[in-house]
């Protein structure tokens, strides 16, 4: 297994900026906010398109805010977006853009193998990547979950690169998450979006550490999701996925936290869905 090598080039309190030089190649301009144990993460969620300055969680004040990201694909001319969220009791959860507020007995979610992995904030400090199959395993899987944000790609598996290793999920089902010989069709692992695997764009990262914290990640430097996948097992974490990419890719972080204010060179876009840290 390649690993990449990280050298920090600026620090200010929790977030860092790096230089990643992965398989000759160097990527500049490597931002990345990194929570305490005593801070969490949650998803926001707006019905309408907003700047990601004026999104924040149901759950948590704007003023215990800290650092944020953008979150899950969305339409362009519309408000839909995509993904499973999960924002904790008594608020409704929304899949692809459809609130609800209970959990459904019947989604597309539960019979397509593709387009859902779901980041699991569980409530014992741990995170999880889940593809939920069945109302059953949803309606199982939320007591053990404080909040559950979806992504687009699933990178770093039990502390596994699904690109470099054959990682099968932890689902009663139990698929191969990506297959690089392309040789197994059922997998996890969705081409069509996102530019898939191969494709390079700037990309926003979350990952979870075994200790208890979270990772952001927002690189200015387009890499494909091999390298941000090996990034952010560099980066320590066990379980990673990647957000939306390219134009809406943001990062921003609270003054007396690090770099106050947008830190990444993208232009940004309103946004219906974020993931934000706080104490």
């Amino acid at each position: 297994m390649s690993n990449g090598t990280l050298t920090q080039t600026y620090s200010n309190v929790q977030y860092k900026k790096y230089k990643y030089l992965y398989s000759g190649t160097t990527y500049n301009d490597i931002h990345v906010f990194t929570t305490l144990t005593t801070q969490g993460i949650a998803p926001a969620i707006s019905t309408t398109k907003i700047a990601l300055s004026d999104i924040n969680p149901a759950t948590v004040s704007s003023n215990n805010v800290i650092a944020k990201i953008n979150a899950c694909m969305f339409d362009y001319g519309t408000s839909n977006f995509y993904g499973f969220f999960y924002q904790g009791s008594g608020y409704p959860m929304y899949i692809n853009g459809t609130a609800y507020t209970s959990v459904p007995t019947s989604s597309s979610m539960y019979t397509d193998p593709k387009f859902w992995p779901s980041f699991c904030v569980k409530t014992d400090g741990t995170a999880n990547i889940r593809w939920f199959g069945s109302s059953t395993a949803l309606s199982t899987a939320i007591p053990y979950c404080r909040y559950i944000i979806g992504s687009c790609h699933p990178l770093v598996f039990n502390s596994k690169c699904v690109f470099n290793e054959r990682v099968y999920d932890s689902e009663s089902t139990s698929k191969l998450i990506y297959d690089p010989q392309k040789t197994i069709t059922d997998i996890r692992f969705n081409e069509g979006i996102g530019t898939g695997s191969t494709g390079s764009a700037i990309r926003t990262l979350l990952g979870h550490k075994s200790g208890g914290t979270y990772v952001m990640g927002c690189p200015d430097s387009s890499m494909n999701l091999k390298t941000a996948a090996i990034l952010m097992q560099d980066l320590g974490c066990d379980y990673a996925v990647a957000m939306d990419g390219g134009t809406p890719s943001e990062m921003r972080i609270k003054d007396g936290y690090g770099a106050n204010g947008k830190v990444t060179a993208g232009s940004g876009h309103t946004l219906n869905t974020a993931v934000c840290a706080y104490i």
